[in-house]
């Protein structure tokens, strides 16, 4: 079970947008400050529940980044 930080969803997301959607495994858990950055960007986390392994944690297939 990993635990996931505000850092590391700056990291992923960059440039930061409202409703960008995150994929990561089952089980993910994230800090509080990581609580908070979802909040205030009404970032959707959708958790994974196949082929885990196989997918790393990012950005959904189908978000523009532009």
């Amino acid at each position: 079970m990993a635990i996931v930080t505000e850092a590391e969803l700056r990291d992923k997301i960059r440039q930061p947008r409202l409703g960008v959607v995150l994929h990561f495994p089952e089980g993910t858990r994230f800090s509080p400050s990581a609580q908070d950055f979802i909040k205030q960007w009404r970032i959707e986390i959708c958790l994974d529940k196949a082929n885990t392994a196989s997918k790393p944690a990012g950005i959904c297939d189908g978000w523009q980044g532009s």
